[in-house]
């Protein structure tokens, strides 16, 4: 048996973290792999709760592995968002939705495709391959797409997510998709306890722009007035994040599930200049309304991309 470490981007969201659960499945389905999937940091709540809800282990936190271990990439594959010394492993697959940005100097199994989850993928490869796909890991493939695509209300849902997601509730009898992502989306929302360094990462993702460093985040909630009620601790977060991480530029989108609505925060002037210029919106007291651009990957990177990339 080939042992293989599956793993996901640095700051786990539900979707990564479904994705390198059944990926690993896969894997041992076609049974001359051993594999296991880890985390790099530590769940969010949708995460633990759907965890806890299926009896699924939490798996193991790793960021580094000794040299040469196979490993495969799943929701990303860029160097920044992956284990610490991913040049000196061996990637055998990677399995992502997102744009490609990863150099290797062998063959390797990628399975990239343009739709709104990573799980639409697997679930593409498990009929290909005449695998079973039980109830449990039905489960976690839909719950999966809800979260990813904000229950289809994201401008990254395809055609082919919600034909698979209509699919998998025959195999899990889940009929009733909005009450079944609804307390996924309120376990998200509770954020009472969290520290505010913590809340921002939950969903963090740093990108180059042109030599520009940005750390753009996301947090999306049914209670979307708790985050912004702790606005100036959020804000005293982003600063140490972005002197920690050496940041450019630093963005944080509350956005809200129910209304469909982002209201972004911003650090200081001279990132609300960028802000401004870039979505077309005036910064009030550190906040700007970005109205109904709710995905991060389609309707705010884009944008951003567009203005670094002309300095």
């Amino acid at each position: 048996m080939i042992e293989i470490k599956v793993v996901w981007h640095k700051i786990p969201d539900t979707d990564c973290t479904l994705a390198a659960i059944i990926f690993a499945d896969y894997l041992n389905k076609k049974k001359i792999y051993s594999a296991t999937a880890y985390i790099q940091w530590k769940l969010n709540k949708e995460t633990e709760y759907l965890l806890e809800l299926l009896d699924i282990a939490t798996p193991e936190i790793k960021n580094s592995f000794p040299a040469n271990t196979k490993v495969a990439l799943v929701d990303h594959n860029e160097d920044f968002q992956t284990l610490e010394n991913i040049k000196e492993l061996e990637v055998e697959y990677i399995i992502d939705h997102h744009k490609i940005d990863f150099a290797s100097s062998a063959p390797l199994n990628i399975r990239m495709e343009p739709i709104c989850s990573t799980c639409s993928i697997l679930y593409k490869m498990y009929i290909e391959a005449w695998f079973e796909i039980d109830k449990k890991i039905g489960t976690m493939m839909l719950a999966w797409i809800l979260s990813d695509s904000l229950l289809f209300k994201s401008a990254t849902t395809t055609k082919v997510d919600v034909e698979i997601a209509e699919k998998l509730k025959e195999i899990t009898g889940i009929s009733d998709l909005e009450a079944f992502a609804m307390p996924m989306f309120d376990a998200k929302s509770d954020l009472w306890d969290i520290d505010p360094i913590d809340l921002i990462k939950y969903d963090y993702k740093e990108f180059d722009f042109n030599w520009t460093k940005a750390g753009v985040w996301t947090l999306e909630t049914t209670n979307p007035n708790y985050a912004l009620g702790r606005k100036d601790e959020i804000l005293k977060a982003m600063q140490t994040i972005r002197d920690n991480d050496k940041l450019d530029f630093i963005f944080l989108s509350i956005v809200d599930i129910i209304w469909e609505k982002n209201i972004s925060i911003v650090l200081d002037w001279a990132d609300s200049k960028v802000a401004s210029e870039v979505f077309d919106a005036e910064v009030k007291d550190n906040l700007i309304d970005l109205k109904r651009r709710l995905s991060r990957k389609k309707q705010v990177v884009p944008d951003l991309t567009e203005y670094f990339m002309k300095k």
